[in-house]
Order: structure tokens, then sequence, then C-alpha cells
């Protein structure tokens, strides 16, 4: 993708020049917040995700879910550009 052009359309951010990093970085700080926050804010009555009724299904729901629905915008993060395989590189 070239600089001077605009995307377009609900995930237009995500065919950026910068994409990926924004993506890795905004993941990187969520784990570091979710990391500090699990050790500041004690949880001891909380039960674990197990000992709720379905909970475990739930949750194995919600993870297949999540995995499905980012795999759509994630195509276009990985998607080669038209023609890629079709450049012979090794021609002599």
């Amino acid at each position: 993708m070239h600089s001077g052009q605009h995307t377009t359309g609900f995930w237009g951010w995500a065919l950026t020049d910068k994409a990926d990093a924004h993506m890795l970085t905004f993941i990187a700080c969520l784990c570091g917040l979710l990391a500090v926050a699990g050790l500041l804010l004690p949880a001891p009555d909380m039960p674990f995700v197990s000992d709720i009724p379905f909970g475990a299904a739930v949750a194995a729901f919600a993870a297949a879910l999540i995995a499905v629905v980012l795999a759509w915008p994630l195509h276009f993060v990985l998607r080669r550009r038209p023609g890629y395989y079709a450049r012979k590189d090794d021609a002599a």
C-alpha cells in the first residue's frame, strides 16, 4: 500500500503501512496492563471458571467465537498482493 493512498471501509485501517506495528503495540500494552491489574487487584472470592456451571463451556465458546471473528481481519493483514506468486525470481 502506498503512503499517499487512503483506505476506506470499516477495516481500512488494517491496510495501512503501519497497521502491524500499531496492532502489536496495542496487544503488548494490553497484556502489560492485564498483568499489572492481576497483581494489584486481589480476587480471593472469585471462583475458578470450571467451578461455575457451564463455565468451561462458555469460556471455550467465547474463545472459539473470538478466533472466528478475528480470522477475517487477519486475512486482510496477511494477504499477498495480486500476482505475488506469478513473479519469477529465479528466471535466468
